[in-house]
Order: C-alpha cells, then sequence, then structure tokens
C-alpha cells in the first residue's frame, strides 16, 4: 500500500469533440466508444478526492478534460460548479469557437479556476488546416474577446491563458501572438504548449513531430506515484496520454480510488518503474520518457 495519497489529474467529461485536430491522437487514432460522463458518477470522484486528500484536492488543479471538448457536454456547468463548491480548483482546456455567449455566461457563472483558450493558426484557411474546422478563426479571436469583456463584467477571477501549439515551425507567429494577446486585460499568460506525440502509437500525430529524442537510460515518471486520470466512463488511467485506454488500472463505478490508486495493476506499473523495465505499450514508447 502507497503512503502517498493520490491526485486527480484529469476528469474526463466527455471524449466528444467537433474538432478533427491535426495534433490530437483523438482524431484518427482513438477507438474507444463515445459517451457523456454521469453527474453521480463526477460526484463520487470529487467527493473521495476530498475527503482522501483535501489539501491536494484544494491547492492541485484538476482538469475537467481529458480527450474531448468539455463544451460539448450539456450540463458541463452543473460539473464545474460542483467541483469549485467542493473547494477543487476546476481547470479547462477549450476552444474559443464553443464560447458563444450563452455558455460562456454558463461558464462564467460556474466558477473555475484557471481556463486554457487555444488559438491555433492566424486565419480561416490556417485554422482550418490544423483544427479542421472551416471558417473558424476569425470567429474564434471574436469569441474569445467577447469571453474577456464577459470576465470584466463578472468580476471574476478565472485564470484565463492563452495558448497555442509549438510545431516547432511556427515561431514568428508565436512571437506576434504573445505580443497581442498577452497585453490584452483579462489575459493572465500566454503559453505555447509543446508539442507531444502522445505515447508513440499515433501516426496520424507523430509525422508532425520530426526526430524524437532517445529513451532515458533509467526511465523515470511521477504519474504512477502521484496522478490518476479518470475517462468519462469510469474507467482509471495512469496518465493524461493513454487517449485510447491502453492500461486500465480499475472503474471508479465499482471500486473507490483508494482501491484503484493501491490495487494490483498501479503496483504492477510502478513496479516496472522501479525495475527499469518498462514494457506495457503505453509507457514505453512517451515523449515524456524521452525528456
Amino acid at each position: 500500500m502507497l503512503d502517498t495519497p493520490f491526485s486527480v489529474f484529469n476528469i474526463e467529461l466527455t471524449n466528444r469533440c467537433p474538432f478533427k485536430c491535426v495534433m490530437c491522437a483523438r482524431t484518427g487514432n482513438m477507438t474507444r466508444p463515445q459517451g457523456l460522463m454521469d453527474f453521480g458518477l463526477f460526484r463520487k470522484v470529487i467527493d473521495e478526492y476530498v475527503q482522501e486528500n483535501p489539501k491536494q484536492a484544494a491547492q492541485a488543479d484538476c482538469w475537467l478534460h481529458h480527450f474531448g471538448e468539455s463544451l460539448v457536454h450539456p450540463n458541463f456547468d452543473r460539473f464545474v460548479a460542483y467541483a469549485s463548491a467542493r473547494g477543487v480548483p476546476a481547470a479547462l482546456s477549450l476552444n474559443p469557437l464553443m464560447l458563444k455567449r450563452p455558455t460562456a455566461l454558463a461558464l462564467l457563472r460556474a466558477r473555475p479556476a484557471k481556463l486554457y483558450l487555444s488559438i491555433d493558426g492566424h486565419d480561416d484557411a490556417s485554422f482550418e488546416r490544423i483544427r479542421g474546422v472551416a471558417d473558424a478563426y476569425d470567429a474564434s479571436v471574436r469569441n474569445l474577446l467577447d469571453f474577456l469583456k464577459l470576465k470584466k463584467s463578472f468580476k471574476s477571477k478565472v485564470q484565463v491563458i492563452v495558448s497555442m501549439i509549438d510545431f516547432g515551425l511556427n515561431g514568428n507567429s508565436i512571437a506576434r501572438k504573445r505580443d497581442y494577446w498577452s497585453n490584452l486585460d483579462g489575459v493572465d499568460a500566454f503559453f505555447a504548449k509543446e508539442f507531444v506525440t502522445w505515447d508513440g502509437n499515433a501516426p496520424d500525430v507523430n509525422v508532425l513531430a520530426g526526430d524524437r529524442p532517445p529513451p532515458q537510460d533509467h526511465v523515470t515518471c511521477r504519474f504512477p506515484w502521484s496522478r490518476l486520470t479518470v475517462t468519462w466512463d469510469g474507467d482509471v488511467v495512469p496518465c493524461c496520454y493513454d487517449y485510447d485506454k491502453r492500461y486500465v488500472l480499475g472503474n471508479v463505478a465499482k471500486q473507490s480510488l483508494t482501491e484503484i490508486w493501491n490495487g494490483g495493476p498501479m503496483r504492477a506499473l510502478r513496479r516496472e518503474f522501479l525495475d527499469n523495465r518498462v514494457s506495457n505499450p503505453l509507457c514505453r514508447n512517451c515523449d515524456y520518457l524521452r525528456a
């Protein structure tokens, strides 16, 4: 039994998404069924988290997404509001195209702690190449600017980070966007996220990655000793890179989070790392272990 308590890093409200992003393993490689998380299941996860690790639950961002657009869930605001009411900092990564006025108002009223709002490309054509949706860049920018005005009118304390993916080929675009967005009222930071190849087994994504560093001589990962990710149907996986549930640890509808945390599959995963013999398909090609 591990004395260190778990942290719930991701809770997937849904794995449905209207976008077909070229950098997302979900687009052409996810095979698992799509669905929406039941609120009762979500409440169980949050309540157990707060009970078992109250300090971490109150301090660490809990990301209410995994592989899907959380705003697709018709009751997304109820989930965000419940986490916030329990003192859990609810964080989401969203596409501003989804933030039409009614959705933006519902989101602000739910009081999330942090929002990553992604703006990729520089016009409709480049946005479509990256995100797979036509005629959407200008609309995304308008929605984001409108959201910042609403944030101010609400006197909301939500932290807003405008982000984009760094493909290694768009340095000038990143610099221009940083200069623009960082100076807007209501934007707390601009962040260019590093491109990853997920578990190394998503060919549609890996073609964009270029050369990858060699694996470490001794593989290390903090996730098996610190974090859990819960998918929409209650399955628990060890990390946020597991887009297709390659390594299921248990299911919160049938077990407690503590039972899963100390269960056989998680103990076996930790042993792989301790013995420096990582062989499972999720971890053996992970970019995180090549850093």
